[in-house]
């Protein structure tokens, strides 16, 4: 018995290369399905609620309240807020009308 290694060639580069490119692409996108890799997370805005800020009112306050049964980090809430109505935090003064998503 004798040893032989078998030598492979790449005979055309071209479709090596299209081949190559789209084992990778099928990979990726089966992992992206298997695993769940980029879907987006179970919280799903179902409405706005407008709100008119009262006197010693933040946002803070204001995202706890119109969202205190989700599981959702209240930094994260304030910072769609801002967001959606174009302000920063700082913004905020009493007598502002400001639209609130509220998650279900």
């Amino acid at each position: 018995m004798t040893n032989r290694k078998h030598h492979y060639r790449i005979v055309n580069p071209v479709r090596f290369f299209i081949f190559v490119l789209i084992t990778v692409m099928v990979l990726v996108f089966a992992a992206y399905s298997i695993l769940n890799i980029g879907q987006a997370e179970a919280e799903a805005v179902n409405t706005y609620a407008q709100v008119s800020v009262s006197e010693n009112e933040s946002l803070w306050s204001i995202a706890e309240r119109y969202n205190n049964d989700v599981n959702i980090d209240t930094r994260e809430i304030i910072h769609e807020i801002c967001e959606i109505n174009d302000i920063s935090a700082a913004d905020v003064q009493a007598g502002d009308t400001i639209f609130v998503p509220v998650y279900q």
